[in-house]
């Protein structure tokens, strides 16, 4: 493949191993290179791999991106450390407030959320995400898997489920599941 080759949304998300909507956002805030022929955003493999170089350098931004939404600080510091374990890129909120904010920001390329949180909880959190953001892997963290958050959480499958509380090993093989071929820090080979 000639590293003058030139993407469209899809195959940059595939080159760099995260979402075609992250890939948006950063083309529409000027953060990534990138130019628009009409109005599709178009981006030179060259001038990426080059970006992602430097952004993996400054960010750890090679590393998926992992949110962590839990009120309880034990589960968040726990989490982490499994994650990062993992390879992935970590940020975390107390509520779902919180969460959209982040999520705002840079879409994370995973979710792990439990449902009973204080000012947002985790069905309100996951009905906002969802009008946003329809194809954030989520994976819904609770100790209640039949209360009726869950009964809300169901209606926006398909979600995976992972009782409280949650074994180390189980959180990996979660991680590697949903975030697969995500996982490794080189950009990957964009597929034509």
């Amino acid at each position: 493949m000639s590293d003058q080759q030139v993407l469209n949304v899809k195959e940059a998300a595939q080159l760099l191993g995260t979402h075609a909507e992250t890939v948006r956002r950063l083309a529409r805030r000027g953060e990534i290179p990138c130019f628009k022929i009409g109005s599709d955003w178009r981006f030179s493999t060259e001038a990426l791999r080059q970006w992602f170089d430097d952004e993996s350098k400054r960010t750890g931004l090679g590393a998926p991106g992992v949110l962590i939404v839990d009120d309880d600080p034990n589960v968040v510091r726990t989490m982490s450390r499994i994650a990062e374990s993992a390879g992935c890129a970590i940020r975390s909120a107390v509520n779902g407030r919180e969460a959209l904010e982040i999520v705002d920001q840079r879409t994370p390329d995973l979710i792990f959320l439990d449902l009973d949180m204080p000012e947002m909880n985790g069905a309100d959190f996951l009905d906002r995400l969802r009008v946003r953001h329809q194809d954030v892997p989520v994976v819904i963290v609770t100790g209640q898997p039949n209360g009726p958050l869950m009964y809300r959480v169901a209606q926006h499958a398909p979600v995976m489920v992972v009782s409280k509380p949650a074994h180390a090993d189980h959180i990996t093989r979660t991680i590697r599941t949903v975030l697969g071929d995500r996982l490794p820090r080189q950009p990957r080979e964009a597929v034509r």
